[in-house]
């Protein structure tokens, strides 16, 4: 149907930009309570009761915050009601990208091609290509939503697109952004766009335009070679040889600039000869994956791209490719026999550190963050269940130690589990493994937490850390020593000025320690020496406290210290100095000053 009226025109004329898009934006609800995993989607029926352009979609998803989000979304004529089974008749309008924002916050994709809806009745599908789906059941209270343009009457969901096996009621979650269409917009549909040869496909322009006198002119070229075939509003054709057409239209309406649509591979002729390229992938080893052929209308030549650049890497139907290293990279296969061929791109997520042996080294104190988004299951440990999706950490203690291992600073939106083993890949010891943190720890039942690892001097272990049932997300752990040392810090000479050095930690070897200068308002300078001195620098007890074998800008200064045995008992001597501070060396000096108090560290 044509939607011929200069009101919305006017309207749009009237209004701001930002006023018009809030009046068209429609959100249904951010309240998950169910939800699919990858390439999952969600359908639900439009009806439009005036015309309005598409820029994006905000969606739902269980993803963690700062991921790559990215969505398609095709209509069909109608509803999709009893269309959920097959792709004919679906049309693909355009695809969206983002970055997740977390569970039950809009993670808003903007559309590469925004499209235009026309009033009239529509089945919708939104497909989530690489994020979770989130969305909630059905009430039949929370199913309908609507605004001055359009309706939404929602829905089913199910585990990949247009394969059947729908669950119901689900009640898709996000916004539909879009603005009041104004100007000339090409569009059209057809009936049948899949058959047998010789196949008779009927279209019809169903174009938008706010022009008042419509579309006055039509440019078909219904076989996709750059030739019109007919300049009627809404032509007929028939297809005599199997393959997959573009359809292209140019319409005109004599007031707005001139307007094309091409749907590629629109018509299918006899698609029971034709390919539907399609592989599934695995982890095959460190680095390496194989890639498997599903492809419909039996193929019998095919084209592997492994690593986005364009050039073909192998020409095998089930080829094996091992990556140089990790990383997020599109594969694309084309698939084809005589009838033409069929092409698709999927991303693989190449973890290095996916197996034992590619285990990447981490030290104490914080590590990460990491992701295991994508990573397969090594099968080599379970605790409180199936643990998946596991990467693998190597840490080499330099001294005899107690470890903790937890996971407790990740953001608690994923249930994590850490696994911790000795020996050699290949013949690993598990020695520890935690599922939930227990009490006293925030998120009890995502976080992880294992206690009293031993490790001696030059040992390393091994650290699996994935999640529960196959869960995924972005992590961070920490590896804290434990022992209890005997290191002490004392106060050998008093400060000067009001100045003051706070210290952190113990100095016991293989701990991290801190030091703070406060207050810290002139030009500061941190001081370590081996040797105490008490040198004054003026009658007013600013005092010199060491010889000052390492002079560094201050205020603060961290470090872990060595795990060296015969570091124990040692003695390091720390000081602050601020230079164009009162209260210290007065003005009659060349220089104001103020030191902070000498500390001696006694190691442990």
């Amino acid at each position: 149907m044509r939607f011929r009226s200069t009101a919305l025109a006017l309207a749009a004329l009237a209004l701001p930009a930002a006023t018009l898009s809030a009046q068209c934006d429609l959100t249904t609800i951010f309240a998950q309570n169910n939800g699919l995993g990858v390439n999952s989607v969600c359908y639900f029926d439009l009806n439009a009761t005036a015309g309005f352009r598409v820029t994006g979609l905000s969606v739902n998803t269980t993803a963690a915050a700062g991921l790559p989000a990215n969505i398609e979304i095709y209509t069909i004529p109608g509803t999709y009601t009893g269309n959920t089974a097959s792709s004919a008749g679906w049309i693909l309008q355009s695809a969206g990208s983002g970055t997740t924002a977390g569970t039950n916050v809009p993670t808003f994709c903007p559309l590469a091609t925004p499209f235009v809806v026309t009033p009239g009745s529509y089945g919708v599908c939104v497909r989530y290509v690489d994020i979770a789906n989130s969305y909630t059941n059905g009430t039949g209270a929370n199913q309908a939503y609507s605004n001055a343009f359009y309706s939404l009457t929602l829905g089913e969901s199910a585990g990949s697109a247009f394969t059947g096996g729908t669950i119901t009621p689900r009640v898709w979650n996000g916004t539909i952004h879009c603005t009041p269409a104004s100007g000339l917009y090409a569009s059209f549909s057809a009936t049948p766009t899949s058959g047998a040869t010789p196949l008779n496909a009927t279209f019809t322009d169903t174009s938008f335009t706010s022009a008042p006198g419509g579309v006055t002119s039509w440019a078909w070229d219904l076989d996709g070679d750059s030739i019109v075939d007919s300049n009627a509003a809404n032509p007929s054709f028939t297809y005599t040889t199997c393959g997959r057409y573009d359809v292209t239209l140019t319409v005109n309406d004599g007031v707005n600039p001139q307007s094309s649509i091409t749907r590629n591979d629109y018509i299918v002729a006899d698609p029971q000869l034709l390919v539907n390229a399609s592989f599934s992938s695995a982890p095959s080893g460190p680095l390496a994956f194989q890639f498997t052929d599903t492809s419909a209308g039996s193929p019998t030549q095919w084209s592997w791209d492994f690593d986005g650049d364009n050039i073909p890497d192998s020409a095998l139907q089930n080829p094996s490719w091992t990556y140089g290293t990790g990383g997020l990279y599109t594969v694309t296969l084309t698939a084809s026999n005589a009838c033409g061929g069929g092409t698709v791109s999927n991303q693989v997520n190449v973890i290095a550190n996916d197996d034992c042996t590619g285990a990447i080294p981490v030290g104490q104190g914080r590590n990460g963050p990491f992701s295991n988004v994508g990573a397969a299951s090594s099968g080599s440990f379970t605790c409180g269940g199936t643990t998946d999706s596991d990467v693998w950490f190597r840490y080499t203690s330099g001294c005899n130690a107690t470890l903790e291992i937890n996971t407790c600073g990740t953001a608690p939106t994923w249930d994590t589990k850490i696994s911790v083993h000795t020996g050699q890949c290949g013949a690993l010891t598990q020695i520890a493994c935690n599922d939930d943190a227990g009490a006293g720890c925030g998120a009890s039942t995502l976080l992880s937490r294992v206690t009293g690892v031993p490790v001696s001097a030059g040992q390393t272990i091994y650290i699996a850390m994935g999640g529960y049932v196959g869960r995924q997300g972005v992590f961070v752990f920490d590896i804290i020593s434990t022992t209890a040392g005997t290191g002490t810090f004392a106060t050998q000479f008093p400060a000067c000025g009001g100045a003051n050095l706070a210290t952190t930690g113990l100095p016991n070897i293989g701990s991290p320690i801190s030091f703070t200068m406060t207050p810290a308002t002139g030009v500061a300078f941190f001081m370590i020496g081996s040797v105490p001195l008490g040198v004054p620098l003026c009658p007013q007890g600013c005092i010199i406290g060491h010889n000052m074998d390492v002079v560094l800008p201050g205020p603060t200064f961290s470090a872990t210290i060595p795990c060296w045995a015969f570091l124990r008992g040692g003695q390091a001597y720390f000081q602050g100095l601020e230079l164009g501070v009162a209260g210290g060396c007065p003005s009659g000096n060349p220089v104001q000053l103020v030191t902070t108090q000498t500390i001696v560290a006694t190691i442990g």
